[in-house]
């Protein structure tokens, strides 16, 4: 008796079916490549395959080899800023400085220094921006009765060359707490203590100081000391 061979149903399925498929077109349907969901590569540049290829290889999607070029990260986050406040309503009128010095009398011999607190405060509807060269944000300049200058706060002090920007919602202030020195001060003397936002001269406040105490012995003036006399010349015997 011969051997049982058996063939698989899926098999067999086939064999049926395909006599019929002989000679007719396919069933699959044709889509243009220009109609079709997926990007096919080939060598028209209109296709959208190599579109979005040369979009990721041009050279403004490179990652810079100049740091301090357009398309560096610092110059786009700057450009990103710029951008998203440029059509915010910005001012500087209508906003206000105040200027406290503490204690507001003090005796030269038990203050060194004194605290000044300066405000700047947003009264408008607006946002206030302000911009600055450095990270100096203020300065403060004690001047005498002359107007001279006798301390200078930014001068013990070191910033750093970075621009920055401070913004101010409406109806919020800002407000900075530095000392100032004594030691030029003399008793009984009026002085002037100024404070203003560093490049934004228009937000400057003063307030009038007369400290009391022992009277201090002058700083000596290098211009005013005698010239010492020349040594006399050896005489040759």
């Amino acid at each position: 008796m011969p051997a049982l061979r058996f063939v698989p149903v899926f098999t067999l399925a086939a064999l049926c079916v395909l006599p019929h498929l002989r000679g007719q077109e396919s069933v699959v349907p044709y889509i243009p490549e220009s109609e079709s969901p997926f990007f096919v590569l080939n060598d028209s540049k209109e296709n959208p395959g190599q579109k979005a290829k040369a979009s990721l290889d041009a050279p403004q999607n490179q990652y810079p080899m100049n740091k301090a070029g357009e398309q560096s990260a610092s110059k786009m986050f700057v450009h990103f800023f710029t951008d998203m406040f440029g059509s915010v309503r910005l001012t500087k009128t209508h906003s206000a400085s105040a200027l406290k010095v503490d204690p507001a009398t003090f005796s030269l011999d038990d203050r060194r220094e004194i605290t000044v607190t300066f405000t700047v405060e947003n009264r408008t509807n607006r946002l206030v921006k302000l911009d600055f060269p450095t990270s100096q944000r203020i300065e403060i300049l004690v001047r005498d009765s002359s107007g001279k200058v006798i301390e200078k706060w930014s001068d013990d002090r070191a910033f750093q060359d970075v621009s920055g920007v401070v913004m101010i919602n409406p109806g919020e202030h800002i407000q900075y707490e530095e000392k100032i020195a004594t030691r030029d001060m003399q008793p009984g003397q009026t002085y002037v203590v100024e404070a203003s936002m560093a490049n934004n001269p228009e937000f400057t406040k003063t307030s009038m100081v007369k400290p009391s105490g022992k009277p201090r012995a002058a700083a000596p003036n290098p211009s005013l000391q005698p010239t010492p006399a020349p040594s006399p010349a050896p005489t040759q015997g």
